[in-house]
């Protein structure tokens, strides 16, 4: 019974694209919910045996796009077709590894620390270690300030939803495709910038900076080293940008646009 469900649900229509079907880690995710719900039966002695044990999940790994190292050239023709605001974000991701909502697009200015370059990241954190302090580099802690002081004291958030702006902005998915279609550059999801991050600073870093910067946890990683491992993070990702920029101005906020040009970017993002 499961297994027919199981196959019926991965046959039937995506309601967001009906033109492709429901995925596999969707259906796992409900197939997770039915076991769950069964092994509660199961203990409560409402049934003998759960029918849902057994039953093989899809293998998501196969739906997965490949992840993208993103090349210097990509990224400058990303910032070239990017809002000024997506700017920003693709720097903070890039030069942080942060998680692209939790770690990211969600992050309020009071976690924000420009004067001893850290990010101070609080809420709902996939793991303990998440909660470590987030160095920054010059570039991203200068490129900041600017974006601050364009902001004004409008929103506590460093990305407000252009709804409401007192709450972060929901998704990027829609403006992110768009620039990267703009740019010439084949989609991947925003958050494998955190892998481009994680490569970059695995060129010079050890595996145990590269491991406090991507703030796995780690049994092996002892806490009283924290605070001198921020410093130690911090020291290799600045090397990590001269390796990846040669000495080249790469990351800023606007370019030499004309006020027309900008008007067409938004209006093609929107």
């Amino acid at each position: 019974m499961v297994e027919e469900y199981r196959d019926y649900r991965r046959r039937q229509s995506s309601q967001r694209n009906p033109k492709i079907t429901v995925k596999g880690a969707t259906v796992n995710r409900e197939l997770e919910c039915l076991q769950c719900m069964f092994q509660f039966a199961v203990t409560r002695k409402y049934i003998a045996e759960s029918p849902a044990a057994g039953v093989r999940h899809f293998d998501e790994r196969r739906e997965r796009p490949a992840k993208h190292m993103l090349s210097v050239e990509e990224e400058q023709r990303i910032f070239e077709a990017a809002l000024p605001y997506l700017r920003v974000a693709i720097i903070m991701l890039v030069q942080t590894g942060g998680r692209t909502y939790s770690e990211g697009l969600s992050l309020r200015w009071d976690q924000v620390d420009l004067e001893n370059l850290v990010i101070h990241l609080a809420g709902e954190l996939k793991t303990s270690e998440s909660a470590q302090p987030v160095p920054l580099t010059r570039q991203a802690c200068e490129l900041l300030r600017e974006w601050k002081n364009e902001q004004g004291r409008g929103s506590p958030f460093l990305f407000p939803s252009p709804r409401d702006s007192n709450k972060p902005i929901g998704s990027v998915k829609r403006v992110w495709r768009t620039t990267l279609k703009r740019a010439g550059v084949s989609y991947f999801p925003i958050y494998n910038l955190r892998h481009v991050f994680c490569t970059r600073l695995s060129w010079i870093a050890p595996d145990a900076v590269v491991q406090r910067a991507m703030r796995h946890s780690s049994p092996e990683t002892k806490r009283v080293y924290q605070l001198g491992l921020v410093h130690q993070v911090r020291e290799h990702m600045e090397r990590a940008n001269d390796k990846a920029y040669q000495g080249r101005e790469a990351l800023h906020l606007r370019d030499s646009a004309s006020a027309e040009e900008y008007k067409q970017k938004m209006e093609a993002c929107n």
